[in-house]
């Protein structure tokens, strides 16, 4: 297998994937090429059906979408119109039924929601492009959703929890589902949430893991427990969200886990958080013990600018160690109002007209490539 050094490794590793990866959205229609190469497109956005609204009405756990941006698609559309915003590809991970409701129960709130994105797509086609929410407390029945998402309502990929990846075991558990997505060759989008407990190696974002960031102890039932005058716990709670997403970007990008793979794209949500800064020193322990990764390890691997992945100087970091072609636009849209400052901040970086043009619409137009 060819290995690299550091430098070279940095160098290349925004090269690009298998062209049998990108060819995995060759089924959609003229209308959507067309969009996606007019305006910016949107890889981090989220809507919630109106089915699953309904099938979620009056419960608390989980509880319904909070606040119309979550499902308003007019107010969606008029928005993406204002900013120059010619496409979103939808997505929400749903991980609170793995955890709130028995498989069986929760089974229809998922096909539900496929089914809502599958009716939007046919009233939008030249606007959306969308990936199916699956469940990872029944893997079996979730491999299932995900053919028929892709054979049936002409989705083009899935949404996972970010936790179902702390580690490789946890990865591997999901293997039926990235059997079907390797035959379908879909995209991957890896987000924040849980995953379900039977999922090995799970650590959850907050709770036990608190002292270790300075944080206050979680409460009894879940509750916020109180802070110490003075202290910064906004800054604290950014930091564990960093690592907690870094972690899992190692599990899909410097472990072996995708190898089998090859014709699966994988997206990480706001920039992977702190893998950016720690990926030169992960590849410099590597080759001081005799075992350089191979250079197409994080080449296999998107990050996208959603929310807390947006800062200006953190794009262009990552668009060095990375380069502009792993970087995806991405707005967070459906809790955050507005797609603006998402722009406001990738124009603000310090990267050039092009790369900010790969990361505005080019890498985009490039997975959502027709035949």
């Amino acid at each position: 297998m060819t290995r690299t050094t550091r430098r070279r490794f940095l160098r290349t590793a925004g090269g690009s994937v298998s062209a049998a990866a990108l060819s995995s959205f060759a089924r959609a229609s003229a209308a959507q090429r067309g969009a996606a190469s007019d305006g910016i497109v949107d890889f981090h956005a989220h809507w919630i059906g109106p089915r699953v609204a309904e099938l979620l009405k009056g419960r608390t756990s989980p509880r319904p979408p909070q606040g119309t941006t979550w499902y308003d698609t007019d107010a969606r559309l008029r928005d993406l119109d204002a900013n120059g915003v010619a496409r979103q590809v939808l997505a929400w991970v749903g991980a609170s039924f793995d955890g709130a409701l028995p498989p069986d129960e929760a089974r229809p709130l998922w096909r539900a929601q496929n089914d809502d994105l599958a009716a939007l797509l046919k009233r939008h086609p030249s606007r959306f492009s969308a990936l199916a929410s699956i469940p990872t407390a029944n893997v079996a029945w979730a491999a299932e959703e995900l053919d028929r998402a892709h054979g049936e309502l002409g989705l083009v990929g899935a949404v996972l929890p970010l936790d179902a990846f702390v580690s490789l075991a946890g990865a591997r558990a999901l293997a039926p589902i990235f059997a079907v997505a390797q035959k379908h060759k879909s995209h991957i989008f890896v987000h924040r949430g849980a995953a379900a407990a039977d999922v090995p190696g799970q650590q959850p974002e907050t709770g036990a893991i608190n002292p270790y960031f300075g944080l206050p102890p979680a409460a009894s039932g879940g509750a916020r427990a109180g802070s110490i005058a003075g202290d910064n716990v906004p800054a604290r709670t950014l930091l564990a969200t960093a690592t907690h997403l870094a972690s899992r970007v190692v599990t899909l990008a410097f472990t072996d886990f995708l190898d089998a793979y090859q014709d699966v794209t994988v997206q990480v949500a706001m920039m992977g958080g702190a893998i950016p800064y720690v990926t030169e020193q992960i590849q410099m322990a590597a080759e001081d013990a005799g075992a350089p990764l191979p250079d197409t390890r994080l080449k296999r691997v998107y990050f996208d600018t959603g929310q807390s992945g947006r800062g200006p100087r953190g794009i262009a970091l990552a668009a060095r160690v990375f380069g502009a072609d792993r970087i995806l636009f991405g707005t967070d849209s459906g809790p955050t109002a507005s797609v603006a400052p998402t722009i406001a901040a990738v124009r603000q970086a310090a990267i050039t007209d092009a790369d900010k043009e790969l990361v505005f619409r080019g890498n985009a137009r490039r997975l959502l490539a027709r035949a």
